[in-house]
């Protein structure tokens, strides 16, 4: 289809085509087609496409029957992108403002030491799969950073999480423990130790991160629709607001619009597991997003026989070439057919890390501490909640309606194979 999907004209006609092509519509004016009847169709995309998808229907609206008011499709955001716009937002909180980069314990000098040579790039544009891997290593080092001074406090002989190991405390102690990391070590805005006070901010924002990604990897659906609220409240401080009236908009749906067969179907449809791996779901737009890296990129040809005719004609190919490459390695023993890499030992990064958590001793509360060069942290959580409760409808800052406010897309406007295999 050679058609223009980024105007709300070229989205219809879309929808259109891929009726014609599954033989489905209104009988009344389509004789021989199956009716969709009562059923709905859902509609993946990013924002942008569900933007010009509600256009559409808006424009619509006027027209006698369900099929023709195109009222059977219903849009889904894709996850994929959700989680760019968080690790986006993450950038934007912690990174992107200049005056955060002095600060030792911050989360720029972290990333910085987690990866040297690229500390211009994560401070200008990161790209999302460099974005995802430092909040994991620096997520995870101040994880254990927590782990430690807890042990300490509650042991003194326990100066280091192997002398922790070494006690082998039972399962019960450790999920007590972890119960107690959570009510002590995050977001802790109003603390008098202001060092204290960030690493708690920090810490809070990006295990929201972690625990969306993990979430999504492993299926498990209910936990992703769990941190909708605090991602809305996050957009909303850091400027991504059509993000954060779409995520107000779906579990307004899921809730109190939707049949409840209907809302089932529509968290069940949310992701799909490729390969059949325990941790191997994936949303349904990132697998649109690597079919179009395959027709686009891998499979669109070079040079001067690159052409917009040539993709098109080539793009229902694209499953039977991967199927002729693996039958040619797989004959000839090729090795090193994946692009995806094994996991990176991040041993001496962490400890690096931790080395750095250790010095400040930031997660410990002390509030004689000598503050020094460190900076206090807004508390985007809290200020996106006041502005979502007290910002009107249309203002700068509150619900967005009909695209009346408008947000970088940030990291997410350039993919390639190491952004999908984030």
């Amino acid at each position: 289809m050679d058609i223009n999907q980024s105007t709300a004209d070229g989205q219809s006609q879309i929808i259109e085509n891929l009726f014609s092509q599954a033989n489905i519509g209104d009988p009344a004016d389509t004789p021989g087609v199956e009716d969709i009847g009562e059923h709905v169709i859902f509609m993946h995309g990013d924002l942008g496409t569900g933007e010009r998808l509600h256009s559409v229907k808006k424009s619509r609206s006027i027209e006698s029957t369900r099929v023709r008011r195109l009222q059977p499709v219903v849009f889904v955001m894709g996850l994929f992108h959700l989680q760019m716009s968080a690790a986006d937002a993450i950038w934007k909180m912690f990174i992107e403002p200049t005056r955060l980069r002095t600060d030792p314990d911050g989360l720029y000098q972290h990333a910085c030491r987690a990866r040297p040579h690229e500390s211009g790039k994560i401070g200008s544009k990161p790209g999302f799969r460099l974005m995802h891997d430092l909040i994991y290593q620096c997520g995870n080092a101040r994880m254990l950073d927590v782990w430690r001074v807890e042990a300490q406090k509650r042991n003194r002989s326990h100066t280091s999480l192997s002398d922790f190991a070494a006690s082998k405390p039972t399962w019960d102690y450790i999920v007590a423990m972890s119960l107690k990391l959570v009510e002590s070590y995050l977001d802790k805005p109003f603390a008098k130790d202001k060092l204290y006070r960030n690493n708690s901010l920090i810490l809070a924002r990006l295990l929201q991160y972690m625990e969306l990604s993990h979430a999504m990897k492993h299926g498990d659906i209910g936990r992703v629709q769990e941190t909708f609220m605090h991602w809305v409240a996050v957009f909303k401080t850091v400027g991504k607001h059509k993000y954060a009236t779409e995520l107000i908009t779906i579990m307004n749906n899921l809730k109190y619009v939707f049949p409840p067969r209907m809302a089932y179907a529509f968290l069940m449809n949310w992701l799909c597991n490729p390969t059949g791996k325990p941790d191997g779901f994936r949303a349904i737009d990132w697998v649109v997003e690597l079919m179009n890296l395959f027709t686009k990129v891998v499979y669109g040809s070079s040079g001067y026989t690159r052409t917009l005719l040539l993709i098109i004609k080539q793009s229902p190919l694209i499953e039977t070439f991967r199927k002729i490459h693996t039958l040619m390695q797989d004959n000839f023993h090729l090795l090193h057919r994946s692009v995806r890499h094994a996991p990176p030992n991040i041993q001496n990064t962490i400890t690096a890390l931790r080395e750095l958590l250790e010095k400040t001793n930031g997660h410990l509360f002390s509030p004689d501490r000598i503050e020094g060069l460190t900076v206090s942290l807004m508390d985007h959580y809290s200020d996106g909640m006041y502005k979502l409760q007290t910002t009107p409808i249309g203002k700068k800052g509150g619900l967005v309606i009909d695209g009346e406010a408008d947000e970088e897309m940030g990291i997410e406007e350039e993919l390639d194979i190491d952004d999908l295999e984030a």
